[in-house]
């Protein structure tokens, strides 16, 4: 008898539940023929609350459905770009997509008796499933994402943007179904971590910015942004050694002469000779064919070991390479000046650059002039590359007056010296 009675009371129980849940349901739709999407989805979302409604899939699933209805007409409107609610939207669209998640996971949640008595995991046309509505609506949060940035809420912008990124692991997708959406919309998820990672960098959360420019790299577009967050979140961080890790692959992955003359004054600053060449002669070993490459070990012998006839070969292999190279222009015309002038500091000469006067006819006139020949023979040479690198950049006089002018004057050349006076007085009046 008292087992009959306790089948009865939860038979009992059961039908209330399945009561209060049909009830919710009727009247919500009662309330959608009368256009009122905002009365149902407060009645649905009010049944939510009820235990005895709340592990049936069905009330989740029509206030998903209602909260589609209140969404999309917002997104129409965007797309044509007329005015629309971007609350509402984002609102609306969330909570779609949360009780659409919801509504599956109650729908395939076994009986009492273990058994799954699926209603929405894979209906018969036309009907679409919980997840097919959900995997339509997964590019929706990026787009919640970029209209909270335009409204300049970098916290909801966040939260949407992170949704988007997160939502394929969600267990409503399998791991072929996640593969398919990850590769179907690769870049616009790249687009997302890299719009994470610039709103994290600017609000100084440096972890995230670096754990999102780390996804971003694995987009095709963007790159040298990404690497600059990722190295300066390093920086502000303190971790010197992860910095220069970093910037190291930055100039490593991506060739950017820039990256790698950061890199290279950093061994500078460190006077890290021995690191300095090891990863130049790593980088020209990986591509031959580098231009920077080659123009970072150049710049490695010229400035940190004065080696300056072998500074002069890896320049030659930066402009064979690409003629009209600026900086590998500039640095091998120093290749000629700096080594000139430290052999004379170092007293080489005899005569030339120290002022001193000798006999004419004498063997000291023939030891001077046979001097002033190797001292012209350097600037000599010096001369073309930085007329070259006049022709690249004749705006930005500062990049060559200075050499020029210090040429010309060794070569007695004095029309041309007096033209760069000229300049670097225009320079100094504009100052």
């Amino acid at each position: 008898m008292r087992k009959t009675l306790c089948t009865m009371a939860l038979a009992l129980t059961g039908c209330l539940a399945i009561n209060a849940q049909n009830n919710a349901i009727f009247k919500a739709d009662e309330l959608l023929t009368k256009n009122d999407v905002n009365g149902a989805i407060t009645l649905l979302e009010s049944a939510m609350e009820n235990p005895k409604t709340t592990k049936f899939a069905d009330v989740y699933r029509k206030a998903a459905e209602v909260s589609t209805q209140i969404f999309l007409p917002e997104l129409q409107m965007a797309a044509q770009n007329m005015p629309f609610d971007t609350v509402r939207f984002c609102t609306y669209l969330d909570k779609s997509i949360s009780y659409f998640l919801k509504s599956h996971e109650y729908d395939v949640t076994p009986d009492a008796k273990g058994k799954v008595k699926s209603k929405y995991d894979a209906p018969k046309p036309p009907m679409k499933s919980n997840r097919e509505y959900v995997m339509m609506f997964i590019d929706y949060y990026f787009h919640a994402g970029y209209f909270q940035s335009l409204m300049g809420n970098t916290d909801e912008s966040v939260k949407y943007f992170e949704k988007f990124m997160q939502l394929p692991q969600n267990p409503i997708f399998n791991d072929a179904q996640r593969d398919t959406i990850y590769q179907a919309n690769k870049k616009v998820y790249m687009q997302a971590a890299q719009n994470l990672a610039r709103i994290h960098y600017t609000n100084k959360n440096w972890g995230k910015a670096i754990e999102y420019a780390n996804m971003g790299l694995k987009g095709d577009d963007n790159k040298r942004d990404m690497y600059i967050i990722k190295m300066n979140s390093f920086k502000e961080q303190g971790d010197s050694i992860a910095y220069k890790n970093a910037l190291k692959e930055a100039a490593f992955e991506s060739g950017d002469p820039i990256f790698m003359q950061n890199l290279l004054y950093t061994y500078m600053t460190e006077e890290n000779v021995t690191e300095a060449e090891a990863v130049a002669n790593e980088f020209v070993s990986k591509d031959p064919n580098n231009k920077s490459a080659w123009y970072m070990k150049g710049c490695i012998y010229l400035n940190m070991k004065k080696d300056y006839a072998a500074a002069r070969e890896c320049f030659q292999k930066a402009l064979d390479l690409d003629p009209d190279f600026l900086e590998a222009n500039t640095n091998m015309a120093y290749t000629y000046t700096n080594e000139i002038v430290e052999r004379k500091q170092n007293g080489e000469f005899k005569w030339v650059g120290t002022g001193k006067n000798y006999v004419k006819g004498s063997k000291d006139e023939q030891l001077y002039k046979k001097e002033l020949a190797i001292v012209h023979d350097f600037y000599g040479k010096a001369l073309p590359y930085m007329q070259k690198v006049r022709s690249l950049v004749p705006d930005q006089p500062k990049e060559w007056v200075y050499v020029l002018q210090m040429i010309y004057e060794n070569l007695n050349m004095k029309t041309e010296k007096a033209e760069m006076d000229a300049i670097i007085k225009q320079i100094q009046q504009q100052h």
